[in-house]
């Protein structure tokens, strides 16, 4: 069965933070239908020397799970597939507590969605489907049509300009004809939509494309604060049907264009007004000390909620973009367990160090304290106190899984000018008090990116705000 999608909101409201002072993880199952899969594949990490064991599984009555295997040895993994069971329609909320060997307290899973239909009382609704019964999943392309329309009249919008981003990288830009629609053939995975067209609010929405999506539609709101242009414009020749694709080079231009318009609202704080002064474009080192900064990445289970690491991994590279030959640059990773997953690497490797950012893949729970930890011996390998050392954690929730001792290490280095910032991707309004505190102890700020248009500028004024040296004399 075919289907087609309407966004009628922004996704990536529907989305919820994960990591909590108590070890709760969310797992948002979205909206449940009849065609649903309703459950998600879990990794669980064995970082240790020796195995460890899934002691038990207490879950809600309206959940089933499967395990690959209760014994992990070390440096391995399992599986665990969790699938929820609703009976009746509306939104639900369910528990799953995941006990460990190595664990005092359980891991809480609370399990959250929404059924939008009744569905069919089957046997396969109670049935958690088997690993070796699950199909691989296809790469195969399959061709997708991409509808704007006014949301008011529900009538197509021509001249519309619609971007979009998969994995963390630009991947086309069209420009709508009087249909106000394109095709295209996209592989599985999650893709991000920016739309914009002169007098409407611009829409970012984050959608999974899968085989059984064969079109999506984008409403846009009209602007209240537009005001046409006073001068009449320059006739322009027969508008075309067809949507036309954008030379790279362009569509690159266009891009930063959509993100800079007016009518997107932003978390970006406008701080230092010598520094706003300064194009934003600019990373010229007679403003800028050089940089040697290791980002701490949360890669646990709830960073593949939704755009969650589309996010992360967009604002990563438009720094790498930024990135001079002197400046430095490195990758930790952590989630069950902590790892240097890119070595610092100059500024001028910029393809390498996008390459790591498209590897990275969200796995395992949360061992926050670890990755800060390592993020600082990573730094210090190429400190030096001429330039602008930063040690910065990107999450969507508190980082609290054994990290107790972690604002110990962080004042420790904040003595040597070590700089300790907190990106938060998507998080809630406590985990975001939670990170402005710990930001203070290592002398950074807390850096929101609730959307697209945040990742676009965010982490990269978060640098340049720690390297400035000021206006030149």
């Amino acid at each position: 069965m075919r289907l087609s999608i309407i966004i009628c909101l922004l996704l990536l409201a529907g989305f919820v933070s994960a990591q909590q002072s108590n070890s709760e993880d969310y797992l948002e199952y979205g909206a449940i239908n009849a065609q649903s899969k309703r459950y998600i594949d879990l990794t669980i990490g064995n970082p240790k020397s020796e195995k460890i064991y899934v002691l038990r599984v207490e879950h809600s009555p309206e959940v089933t799970y499967r395990l690959t295997s209760d014994a992990i040895p070390p440096d391995s993994s399992a599986q665990i597939r969790i699938q929820v069971n609703p009976t009746k329609k509306g939104t639900f909320n369910y528990i799953l507590k995941l006990y460990m060997s190595d664990q005092a307290n359980p891991v809480i899973y609370r399990l959250t969605g929404n059924v939008t239909e009744e569905l069919p009382d089957d046997n396969y609704l109670t049935k958690c489907p088997d690993f070796n019964a699950v199909p691989a999943k296809s790469a195969e392309t399959s061709e997708l049509t991409i509808i704007i329309i006014d949301k008011a009249t529900e009538k197509p919008l021509s001249k519309t300009i619609v971007s979009i981003i998969h994995n963390g990288q630009p991947s086309g830009t069209w420009f709508t004809g009087k249909l106000g629609l394109f095709k295209e053939k996209f592989p599985p995975g999650f893709f991000y939509f920016l739309v914009t067209k002169d007098g409407y609010l611009t829409k970012e929405a984050g959608v999974y494309v899968g085989p059984k999506i064969s079109e999506i539609t984008i409403p846009l709101s009209k602007d209240p604060s537009y005001r046409p242009p006073l001068v009449a414009p320059v006739p322009e020749p027969e508008e075309i049907a067809v949507a036309e694709q954008l030379p790279a080079e362009e569509a690159r231009e266009v891009l930063n264009q959509q993100m800079t318009r007016e009518s997107v609202d932003t978390t970006t704080k406008k701080v230092m007004p010598e520094l706003v002064s300064i194009p934003v474009e600019n990373f010229d080192e007679s403003y800028f000390k050089d940089v040697n900064v290791v980002f701490v990445l949360d890669i646990s289970s709830s960073m593949k909620m939704g755009e969650k690491m589309n996010l992360m991994k967009y604002s990563l590279n438009q720094l790498v973009e930024k990135l001079r030959p002197q400046d430095k640059m490195g990758l930790v990773t952590y989630a069950s367990s902590a790892e240097v997953f890119q070595a610092s690497t100059s500024g001028d490797h910029k393809d390498e160090l996008k390459k790591s950012i498209a590897d990275l893949k969200p796995i395992g729970m949360t061992a926050g304290g670890k990755g800060i930890k390592l993020g600082y011996k990573e730094v210090m390998k190429n400190y030096d106190p001429a330039k602008t050392n930063m040690v910065i954690v990107i999450t969507d929730g508190a980082f609290n899984k054994d990290s107790d001792d972690y604002q110990k290490t962080v004042q420790k280095y904040a003595k040597d000018g070590v700089v300790f910032s907190i990106v938060g991707i998507q998080t809630r309004e406590k985990d975001a008090k939670l990170m402005e505190e710990a930001a203070q102890f290592g002398n950074g700020r807390f850096v929101e990116i609730q959307k697209l248009t945040d990742a676009h500028a965010n982490l990269t004024q978060e640098i340049r705000i720690a390297a400035f040296k000021g206006m030149k004399k």
